[in-house]
């Protein structure tokens, strides 16, 4: 038998020194028997075939190893997947079958001799240290237990991608390995009382914990409102750091007049429920209603910071360039972008086209995926998403054209059909697809790694330079034109369009993070990372450091403190004492920042204490948009239970499907974002999960596959607040 570390061991039927066949203890075939241990017995020396690690014990603790049992004095082995359990279980099952049927009744039930008190002792003893075994069934026993699992999710019309839960899986998985045969699940009522309140309870004690850290690494409140076609608002707010993401609560903002005013009420109650002094900053969107309250907070909390998200920003920026609006001031700049206008309006053409003519659907489908064209207007980087799904079936498409089978059906769509045929037989639009997709692939790759929660906004300064210099570098080779001595009309339309969106927020806070980055004081970073461009020094740049002057005049009211910290910095950035260590000066590089400043910070605990902060922060409040899911449960829970009880679920739910993004089995495995698509479909989900890993690489910025037939109602139609007119209005400029 191959063993998982490549060995072949064969020992069916053969008896090791113990005195023990493989037939009676099948699971020694998964490990390599080393020393007899000292002292006789059972144990002895072995090592896991596969996690390679050697484990002293007996048969009792290689089975407890393997079969992830716990509690029996070995750790369980972490390299043991789903499906390689199922296999051994199906093993050490079959084990104790044939014990089962060879021996009598009289010898289960009956003892020939009298058994003394001590023995009994003895016998309860042993029972009470051994593990608890796992069940011992059958194929038809499982068939059963399959069948009774798909009558729950058939009749309560529950997700199938609910199976992919660690959570389920972790609950059948209990019960399988239990002892507790009378096992009953819980009531109604015990869902709705005592357990929502443990669980909660359980939860804030974990957040407890990790808000003693906010005091040193900072904590950032996230902000994000929705809306469904029924105009019902909710607004998000999480609260994000080194140690997570949290959710805070969700406020139900329907029937409320949604202005600057209520927003930033909302806002004072986050910040008093986390702590002032902790919260370094508030993400929102960009709209002028985010920005107005915001500064309305400055006047009780001047530390807290107004930070528009990065991701929002770019896609604003990206939607203008692919859908530019005409003015008379900026009349030629709309010119030099209307075909990339024409494109957008050819794509949705085509994708209309198909979808929406039943006759082009049915030959489409003989070719390609319908479902790959079906991208909704509410993501990030709608229009090059769609051109890229469309350039992924161009071949179904030309092969559609060229059918010989295929007939324009209707008068009425026959110029739509004409139309499409030549877009589709043109190899020069189709060169035009690749040019845009190519030039915005920088924008698109920095949306993918701003939109995290890590502590990014340290690096956010330096990825938009680089990514303005990688946008130039793209449309001057198109054009076989020099960027040191020539100009480019196209490459200034795209660029004014970046740097006006950019300019519209307050990047204060960007500045002072990059300025406290030891990366960008190091040699190699100043020879020039960027190739041609010169890189400056935080501190030698202008507008950097007017903004970084800025900030700290903020933070430090006291005009000592003021003055200690302007000292600090000004040894920091110079490379003097206590940071002229040679040691210091060669790892500004090399290490990450945060560590940098644990390692050599302690000479300015002023600066290290702020460094320790900013570096520690996100720059994206897309992730608090995520939980879909939670918009459809408040006002299903609401009409049905009394307001808080429909808060504590809500918070609930939200914070176990944080905490589970945040396990190694999240992103690997059976479970593999298992909640992306069980938030946004309905029954089916696995296709959408094989849709997540393409690129645009990261499944946040995918968008959302809908089924042939979507339905009226539900999460699946939710538009961001803004794209339905509310109050955190998506599109809306910051004045």
């Amino acid at each position: 038998m191959d063993t998982p570390s490549g060995q072949n061991i064969s020992m069916t039927g053969s008896s090791d020194q113990d005195g023990s066949t493989v037939t009676e203890a099948p699971l020694w075939r998964h490990v390599v028997k080393l020393d007899k241990a000292p002292g006789g017995g059972g144990n002895r020396s072995f090592r896991c075939n596969f996690c390679n690690t050697v484990y002293n014990g007996s048969y009792s603790r290689v089975k407890a190893h393997l079969l992830k049992i716990k509690g029996q004095g070995i750790r369980i082995c972490s390299k043991v997947d789903y499906e390689s359990l199922k296999s051994l279980h199906k093993e050490h099952a079959s084990s104790d079958q044939k014990k089962l049927v060879s021996t009598s009744p009289s010898s289960v039930y009956e003892s020939p001799l009298p058994i003394s008190s001590h023995s009994m002792q003895l016998k309860r003893r042993k029972m009470e240290d051994e593990e608890i075994q796992p069940a011992v069934f059958d194929s038809a026993t499982r068939d059963e237990l399959d069948k009774k699992a798909a009558k729950l999710f058939y009749s309560s019309a529950l997700p199938f991608n609910l199976s992919r839960s660690p959570y389920w899986r972790d609950f059948i998985t209990s019960v399988a390995n239990s002892n507790c045969k009378g096992y009953s699940p819980p009531s109604y009522d015990q869902l709705r009382f005592n357990l929502l309140k443990d669980e909660k309870t359980r939860i804030e004690r974990m957040l407890d914990k990790v808000k003693s850290s906010w005091d040193q690494t900072g904590v950032s409140i996230l902000c994000d409102g929705w809306t469904d076609r029924n105009q019902r608002s909710l607004v998000n707010f999480m609260a994000v750091s080194l140690n997570g993401q949290f959710f805070l609560k969700a406020v139900d903002a329907s029937g409320k007049e949604e202005d600057s005013k209520f927003l930033s009420q909302l806002l004072a109650e986050v910040i008093n429920q986390v702590g002032p002094s902790r919260v370094v900053q508030i993400i929102t969107d960009n709209a002028s209603v985010c920005k107005a309250a915001s500064l309305t907070l400055e006047a009780t909390h001047p530390h807290v910071f107004w930070t528009p998200c990065v991701v929002h920003t770019l896609n604003l920026g990206l939607k203008n360039i692919c859908s530019p609006e005409y003015s008379i001031e900026n009349a030629r700049r709309y010119e030099v972008l209307k075909w990339i206008s024409d494109i957008d309006s050819d794509l949705k053409n085509i994708r209309d086209f198909i979808i929406g003519n039943e006759y082009s659907s049915s030959f489409y489908n003989k070719y390609g995926q319908l479902r790959l064209l079906k991208v909704p207007e509410t993501r990030f980087a709608t229009t090059i998403v769609l051109a890229k799904r469309v350039k992924e079936v161009r071949d179904a498409l030309v092969k559609l054209v060229f059918d010989t089978d295929w007939e324009i059906y209707s008068t009425s769509d026959r110029e739509k059909a004409q139309i499409f045929c030549t877009r589709i037989k043109d190899d020069s639009w189709w060169g035009r697809i690749d040019y845009l997709l190519e030039f915005t692939e920088p924008i698109v790759n920095m949306m993918g790694i701003a939109d995290t929660n890590e502590a990014i906004l340290h690096r956010v300064w330096e990825m938009w330079g680089l990514m303005l210099v990688q946008v130039q570098s793209v449309i001057f080779k198109n054009e076989k034109k020099d960027t040191l001595v020539d100009n480019s009309e196209f490459c200034n339309a795209v660029l004014s369009v970046l740097v006006e969106r950019w300019d519209k927020n307050d990047t204060a806070l960007l500045c002072l993070a990059y300025s406290l980055n030891p990366k960008y004081y190091s040699h190699t970073w100043l020879k020039g990372e960027w190739g041609t461009r010169q890189c400056l020094a935080p501190h030698q740049d202008q507008e950097i450091s007017d903004k970084r002057i800025l900030c700290l005049r903020r933070l430090y009211d006291n005009p000592y403190l003021l003055r200690q910290i302007q000292n600090e910095f000004g040894k920091f950035a110079t490379g003097s004492a206590p940071f002229d260590q040679m040691e210091a000066l060669q790892l500004r590089d090399d290490i990450d920042p945060i560590s940098w400043w644990a390692n050599f910070g302690s000479g300015t605990p002023l600066l290290q204490s702020l460094a320790l902060r900013l570096l520690s922060q996100p720059a994206s409040s897309s992730c608090c948009g995520r939980n879909w899911k939670t918009y459809s449960m408040i006002y299903n829970i609401k009409s049905k239970s009394p307001s808080a009880r429909s808060e504590d679920v809500v918070y609930v739910h939200s914070n176990l499907r944080l905490m589970s993004r945040r396990t190694e089995d999240y992103s690997k495995g059976a479970t593999k974002f298992w909640d992306i698509v069980g938030e946004d479909s309905d029954l089916e989900g696995q296709p959408e999960l094989d849709l997540a890993n393409l690129s645009l690489d990261d499944p946040v910025l995918e968008p959302m596959i809908f089924d042939e037939e979507e339905q009226d109602e539900g999460i699946e139609m939710l538009n961001p607040i803004g794209t339905s007119g509310s109050f955190i209005g998506g599109d809306e400029e910051t004045d």
